[in-house]
């Protein structure tokens, strides 16, 4: 649930190495001047903190989650070392954080459950201001479209036949799941399963 007088927006995304590594390179060409940061475990000040110029490597350096600066150019805060490759900082800070959390493969009494990862951000309109406000808006826009652009709808069911949608799904994903009939979850004890794929006028109206 968003926290009141938020602006947030995520997304639960099912996806192998080879997605992210599609989602990254679609989010880099839509927001070109940002890279995405390393997140490590433990406490703050453990591990060096670095901006890395694509995805996949922030989540090789890191684990299972990294984050993308917006808006696009704003500097990387002081203590993060920026890589060569990565365009140089603009003179202002970031205003919002996107999170990528890949998915995971979870073991348990049903098999094999693929879990979803997230793409995710948050802002709050009063305190960034009205201008900044309309420049995230549409960063954010263009990032979703992205992650739109490198997966597929993901319509799954519950074990009662509920239908759920508005998920994400890659395609090595996708195809590991249904090859598998591998069961899905969003966290927690539910598990879901792949429903019937959607059809070429559905998958074009989610773009």
């Amino acid at each position: 649930m968003a926290t009141p007088g938020s602006c947030t927006k995520t997304t639960d995304v099912w996806a192998l190495p080879e997605d992210e590594q599609g989602i990254g390179q679609r989010i880099s060409e839509a927001l070109p001047r940002s890279g995405w940061l390393c997140s490590h475990p433990g406490p703050k000040g453990l591990h060096q903190v670095h901006l890395h110029s694509s995805l996949g490597e922030a989540l090789r350096c890191g684990g299972r989650q990294a984050f993308l600066l917006l808006p696009d150019a704003a500097r990387a805060p002081e203590d993060v070392l920026v890589d060569r490759a990565v365009a140089p900082r603009a003179d202002f800070g970031h205003s919002a954080v996107v999170q990528f959390l890949c998915s995971r493969l979870l073991r348990d009494g049903e098999g094999e459950v693929l879990e979803a990862g997230r793409l995710a951000v948050r802002w709050f309109e009063q305190k960034v201001g009205p201008e900044s406000h309309q420049v995230l808006t549409k960063e954010t826009n263009l990032a979703w479209r992205a992650l739109r652009l490198a997966t597929r709808p993901a319509i799954v069911e519950s074990a009662q036949g509920r239908r759920i949608s508005g998920m994400r799904i890659g395609p090595a994903a996708h195809d590991l799941v249904a090859s598998r009939r591998m069961l899905l979850t969003r966290g927690g004890v539910q598990r879901l399963h792949l429903a019937a794929a959607p059809s070429t006028d559905q998958m074009r109206d989610s773009l």
